[in-house]
């Protein structure tokens, strides 16, 4: 198989941890994969990013120039120009880049294409000739990150049968090491938010949060967005596989995604499936996409976005009823196990190999 990703390999972003992570998971499970990747700043080697990224096998990456941005003017011709023969004799070829798609389909490349945000591949145009491509056959595949983001492209007209939701997913061996989750910690809990936050990311939520007594709250990323008076600490971004300890040391974890964050119709965040993994109670936004992960009162608790008070009141049950908190966590935890990379490899492997005709 081979990927073309425009992903940089330097930027502490999902989407890079995200490809790398599905292109460790397919080779764990014997799909060779060539990774297609613009060069990385810095000096640091190909196994020195991948290792403070959290990936710990050798993959088969290729960093070429001709991936940067600014050759999608001229939809990346230097690179098909290279590599054009090895794109069309591949078993299969892979994108999440719906630049790169469109550079195929101008080749009449087969290919497969994951699609995330369906509603800015919209804003832009690109939708329907993403979807056209599909029609003709020379997009095989769409994946979905999301369910609810499956249904956006079939109300465009895409064919159910050919889409294949294909959530992120979580690498469940980084939690295996980390403290159980402690009821008894919820009487002064430790409310942890990692990642990037904004207003359109929930920082209202987490400022009203940490105006409690009893609580205290750490972002373990950036604040985007300056906070107007709250004791919010932040910890700077650390490395992907340092996650787990930051993890280790939360009592609640919470996801308080707005509405009108550009891509909540149809997310599926990592963060998400990291949190289940490291075994502690969520409190998420009551979206959608979210809630095809976390069942409200079953392994978490769904809260609307829109209302402060109704987080503040999700994070008092918690304290008052701990044994119910174990329960999430614990559910979970479990749960967790069924978003693995490799899962996420298999679905992927399964779908792109067999239409493919491999």
């Amino acid at each position: 198989m081979v990927y073309v990703a425009r992903a940089r390999l330097h930027r502490r972003r999902a989407n890079v941890i995200q490809t790398l992570k599905t292109v460790e998971g397919l080779d764990k499970i014997g799909v060779g994969v060539r990774l297609f990747v613009p060069p990385w700043q810095g000096k640091e080697s190909l196994e020195e990013r991948l290792r403070y990224l959290g990936v710990l096998r050798r993959l088969d990456v290729c960093a070429t120039p001709w991936l940067k941005s600014h050759w999608k003017a001229f939809h990346f011709a230097p690179f098909f120009w290279i590599y054009g023969r090895l794109l069309k004799t591949a078993a299969s070829v892979y994108t999440r880049s719906v630049p790169i798609s469109l550079s195929l389909t101008r080749r009449k490349i087969p290919h497969s294409l994951e699609i995330h945000d369906v509603a800015a591949i919209h804003r832009t145009g690109a939708l329907e000739p993403v979807l056209a491509a599909y029609r003709r056959g020379v997009v095989r595949n769409l994946f979905s990150i999301s369910r609810a983001a499956a249904q956006m492209l079939i109300e465009h007209g895409a064919e159910p049968t050919r889409i294949h939701v294909c959530p992120s997913g979580v690498d469940p061996a980084m939690f295996r090491k980390i403290q159980p989750f402690d009821p008894r910690r919820l009487k002064s809990p430790h409310i942890v938010y990692v990642g990037r936050i904004s207003r359109d990311r929930g920082l209202d939520i987490l400022e009203r949060l940490s105006t409690l007594d009893c609580c205290r709250v750490t972002v373990v990323g950036e604040l985007q967005d300056p906070p107007r008076h709250s004791p919010i600490q932040v910890v700077p971004f650390v490395s992907h596989r340092d996650i787990p300890k930051y993890l280790e040391e939360a009592d609640i974890l919470v996801m308080p995604y707005q509405r009108h964050l550009p891509h909540a119709a149809s997310i599926s965040p990592m963060k998400l499936f990291e949190a289940m993994a490291a075994g502690r109670p969520i409190i998420v936004s009551d979206l959608k996409p979210i809630r095809e992960i976390i069942e409200n009162g079953r392994n978490g608790l769904c809260v609307d976005p829109d209302d402060p008070e109704g987080w503040v009141a999700a994070v008092q049950s918690l304290r008052a009823n701990p044994d119910l908190a174990l329960r999430f966590s614990q559910t979970a935890r479990n749960d967790a196990a069924t978003y693995s990379w490799e899962n996420r490899a298999c679905t992927i492997r399964d779908v792109v190999l067999r239409n493919s005709g491999a």
